[in-house]
């Protein structure tokens, strides 16, 4: 799976700024690894260009950051994966840090032959006043996958990393309650995957 797409909904007024975080950190861990991605910006997210972008690739790793819901991911305001597009996905590894995906679009893709979805199957809650951490977690899995770890490893090491993070959080109960609700919605579907 040499074939990596990142879409980040950084223009969101939400989380925008999240997310782009979430990206650079990404970008320079791949930039690290001599890896290159394909970044779509947020005129590209849509299920147009969604479509485009995968129809000629056998198997690649699809990365999305912004908001979502049990059936769907959203980037302004407009679905740009759900069931219409999830056979899109088939033989990548599929992985989001959006809300609720984990709930019934991971399934979705899953069986229209997405290989892995990692994911949340709750709210991802971010906190502002010490984001670090969060960004850290979010893309903890996936940077594992690419240093070798199985998928299902991944995610375990995941949630290990929260663990550190909430035990850390000793003068921050609302960080610490944030993290722990986000590792708790941490989920893996589908067989697990290694490169």
């Amino acid at each position: 799976m040499n074939d990596i797409i990142l879409a980040i909904d950084e223009e969101d007024t939400e989380l925008g700024s999240f997310f782009k975080d979430c990206g650079a950190d990404l970008i320079n861990f791949f930039e690290q690894k001599q890896i290159t991605i394909d970044k779509l910006v947020d005129s590209q997210i849509n299920h147009v260009y969604v479509k485009v972008i995968t129809e000629n690739l056998n198997s690649f790793t699809f990365l999305a950051y912004s908001h979502g819901s049990d059936a769907q991911l959203v980037s302004n305001g407009t679905s740009y994966i759900d069931e219409d597009n999830a056979d899109s996905f088939e033989n990548s590894l599929f992985y989001t840090c959006s809300c609720d995906t984990g709930k019934l679009l991971g399934s979705k893709l899953v069986e229209k032959g997405c290989l892995s979805y990692i994911g949340y199957k709750d709210k991802f809650i971010v906190w502002d006043f010490n984001r670090l951490p969060f960004v850290e977690c979010a893309n903890y899995a996936i940077k594992q996958i690419y240093l070798g770890k199985g998928s299902e490893e991944a995610l375990i090491m995941a949630k290990s990393k929260y663990n550190e993070y909430i035990d850390d959080y000793n003068n921050d109960l609302m960080g610490a309650a944030m993290l722990r609700s986000n590792r708790d919605a941490l989920i893996h579907l589908g067989e697990g995957v290694k490169f």
